[in-house]
């Protein structure tokens, strides 16, 4: 049994916004008067995109849903949506906003392509072919004005035609919001389809796909039943990516007669999970797991006792889980739960740091390995394996030990039967150690194209604290830019 915990940031700041005073408020609250939007639908000849905004709107002040505060959220629609109504809302985004503010920016309406200079434009309210040339909104001012914000944390929502060629063309340095990310920011930029592909309205809805799957997973509407205390971007790329397409191709095009092709498109800056919409009745019913299993947690199976330690580490009792499962009778003689341990102490040292959870790390990698090995299982094999060469790097420790270890876990995942993400993973990091970056390029790019969201950033994030500690940490560097591309484009 392969136990992940995969550790989720808000996409929240931890200080106040500009001119604000709050700092004997509850965190909780601050992280609330620190989320922003900016919503735009532009309707004109699409009445249905303002729709489309002022359902987003109404589900980002939902104080049961996401929470954001009515006064931080700006709406422009119709005539308010026009090119001078678009550019100045920005300006009003950069006056409210500072570097520890988060921000969602959503646009509804067309996208242009002006095919003899492959350019890419947004069409505000009012613009014609005639006036184009004074009132569109060009890819490139779009990046500009994006790069002018102060915030660290951004996620973009684009629902027009042609909005892959505005990410990829239009959008593509984002070199001047990167230079202000640290581990704890990042930019995401989600596009409802592809370079060549249309954004549609299916028959009978009142909002277009994109955003109707958009508002599904957003409301804890994508699988049931719906347990979990918050919706991550992730969540919502995995279901706008998953049901998009499924539900496009059952409709036929009305001009071709050939059913609808309209595919999502994604491209990011980060490597942590960002937190969109948060469910504080889903926390009690883990709350009940956890009243329910914490008392009888000696008796109970290893599945339930994993579902409790789960549900302590969702409801915020991570160092409590780590308390329980050091203590559990099993813990030290079963391999799984060991690695899972390792898990836990090994994230609470990337956060703070601490040299003593480092060190309780390497311990439980170090004693999982060893029985891994008396049970020839491979998998946890090279898991712990890897961990311990990670673990070697980032406490300093014997680089001769550490690259041993990485030997022992690209043979581990080598010989691993079953292909997986975590296998290539593992033989790709195990390279980075054993400087043969052509060779993790071939198992990265596996990763890249069999690899779901989560597993991808999880990757990612030690591939990329492995290289830029042991050889270089400027981000214009050919294997930093292959390595976000190949995981997190």
């Amino acid at each position: 049994m392969n136990i992940q915990f995969l550790r989720t940031s808000w996409i929240t700041g931890s200080s106040s916004a500009k001119n604000r005073t709050n700092h004997q408020k509850p965190d909780s609250m601050r992280e609330q008067e620190n989320l922003f939007a900016l919503i735009i639908g532009v309707g004109d000849d699409l009445p249905y995109t303002i729709d489309d905004a002022i359902k987003l709107r109404d589900t980002l002040t939902d104080p049961n849903l996401v929470g954001y505060p009515k006064e931080n959220v700006i709406l422009r629609t119709g005539k308010e949506a026009d090119r001078a109504g678009i550019l100045g809302a920005f300006d009003e985004l950069k006056e409210k906003t500072d570097k520890d503010s988060s921000i969602l920016f959503y646009y509804s309406g067309h996208g242009g392509k002006y095919t003899s200079q492959h350019k890419f434009y947004l069409q505000p309210y009012g613009m014609t072919a005639e006036n184009y040339a004074t009132t569109w909104v060009k890819a490139e001012e779009l990046r500009d004005k994006i790069n002018a914000l102060d915030s660290k944390n951004l996620v973009m929502f684009l629902d027009c035609c042609h909005a892959e060629g505005m990410l990829q063309t239009g959008l593509e340095d984002f070199y001047g919001l990167a230079q202000k990310l640290n581990d704890e920011g990042g930019v995401w930029v989600v596009a409802s389809c592809q370079d060549n592909q249309k954004s549609w309205r299916l028959p009978g809805d009142e909002n277009s796909l994109f955003t109707e799957c958009l508002l599904e997973v957003l409301s804890g509407k994508h699988t049931s039943p719906f347990l979990d205390p918050k919706v991550t971007i992730t969540d919502v790329v995995e279901y706008i990516f998953e049901e998009v397409p499924r539900r496009a191709i059952k409709v036929e095009n009305p001009k071709t007669k050939e059913p609808i092709q309209q595919q999502p498109f994604a491209k990011f800056q980060m490597s942590e999970n960002v937190t969109l919409s948060h469910f504080p009745k889903n926390v009690d019913t883990h709350e009940a797991i956890v009243a329910d299993l914490e008392r009888k947690a000696e008796k109970i199976d290893e599945r339930s006792f994993i579902k409790l330690l789960q549900s302590m580490e969702i409801i915020g009792r991570r160092d409590d889980a780590i308390e329980l499962l050091e203590g559990h009778k099993r813990a030290h003689s079963d391999a799984d739960l060991l690695n899972a341990l390792g898990d836990l102490y090994k994230g609470r040292y990337l956060e703070t740091n601490y040299e003593a959870d480092g060190q309780h790390a390497l311990k439980c990698h170090e004693e999982a390995l060893e029985l891994a090995l008396a049970d020839e299982d491979e998998e946890q094999v090279f898991l712990n394996a890897i961990n311990l060469a990670f673990l070697y790097l980032m406490l300093d420790l014997n680089k001769k030990t550490m690259r041993t270890y990485a030997e022992q876990a690209h043979e581990a995942a080598k010989n691993y039967f079953y292909p997986s993400p975590d296998k290539y993973g593992t033989m790709g990091e195990a390279c980075i150690y054993l400087y043969r970056l052509e060779e993790a390029r071939e198992h990265y790019s596996k990763v890249g194209q069999e690899g779901g969201i989560r597993a991808r950033m999880k990757i990612y994030n030690d591939a990329y604290k492995a290289y830029t500690t042991l050889y270089n940490d400027n981000p214009r560097d050919e294997f930093l830019i292959f390595l976000t591309e190949k995981l997190l484009g």
